[in-house]
């Protein structure tokens, strides 16, 4: 079963978290996520899922445009992970989003296989904790000038080497129609190696029934491969935020 989630940090600019959450939740989503782990009041947020019920679908590492990334050296990246790792534990998600970071002007290959070395590293702390490192490919064209990994080929080839199961691609249709397109049949070809979606409009990063892309036949497509995980909404609304979701739910789940 294909599951909404929705990414608070975009919206209600002005409130608290927990205040996100609990507008978000009202307005009958049942799992949110969010960016970095640190800065973020984890109890008040753990406290209200545990009465609620509400989960949380991902959530990146603490400082994840930090100097803590991909590249880093494997000791180093270690630790990071694991001092994320525990603040992940608090808040209860199984899913967490790592980022490459910036091509550093190295050969590529060199910089693939120092990522490929630490997600190894770090998958069997992945598997021990039952959680999905989710790699995100990002679009290197308007957003995320210079990022190293701006190719789903080249995020699914990583994820073929590490070889783990706790080790996913996180497959953003909004990021990844701006580089390469052919969303569907990508999403089927490789369903098995994508562990989480994000999602929004294009052009824009705005609502997902605004611009070129059928978000309705996408989202069929992946609920007919069998993907049985989270649909992340990450997007910046053009209409107040409120109408924004509740336009956006008929959109996803009203026949």
């Amino acid at each position: 079963m294909v599951e909404i989630s929705v990414c608070f940090e975009p919206l209600f600019n002005g409130k608290t978290d927990l205040e996100k959450i609990q507008t978000i939740h009202s307005l009958g989503y049942n799992a949110v996520e969010f960016w970095d782990l640190a800065g973020k009041d984890l109890k008040a947020i753990t406290a209200y899922c545990q009465k609620t019920g509400l989960k949380i679908g991902i959530c990146t590492l603490k400082d994840p445009w930090g100097n803590i990334r991909l590249h880093a050296d494997t000791n180093s990246y270690l630790q990071h992970f694991s001092e994320s790792l525990e603040l992940l534990k608090q808040v209860g998600s199984k899913r967490v989003i790592v980022l490459t970071g910036e091509d550093d002007g190295q050969n590529k290959k060199l910089q693939m296989n120092q990522i490929i070395k630490n997600l190894k590293a770090v998958s069997s702390l992945a598997e021990k904790a039952e959680i999905v490192v989710c790699l995100e490919v990002l679009n290197s064209k308007v957003d995320h000038k210079g990022y190293f990994l701006d190719s789903t080929a080249l995020g699914f080839e990583i994820v073929r080497q590490v070889n783990s199961p706790s080790i996913k691609v996180l497959y953003d249709i909004y990021h990844m129609q701006i580089m390469e397109g052919n969303i569907i049949s990508t999403i089927q070809e490789n369903i098995e190696l994508i562990g989480h979606f994000h999602s929004a409009g294009v052009p824009g990063r705005h609502e997902h029934f605004y611009g070129e892309l059928d978000y309705r036949n996408i989202f069929l497509a992946i609920q007919e491969t069998g993907y049985n995980g989270y649909f992340g909404l990450e997007y910046w609304p053009t209409l107040p935020d409120e109408k924004s979701l509740e336009k956006l739910r008929e959109y996803f789940l009203d026949e």
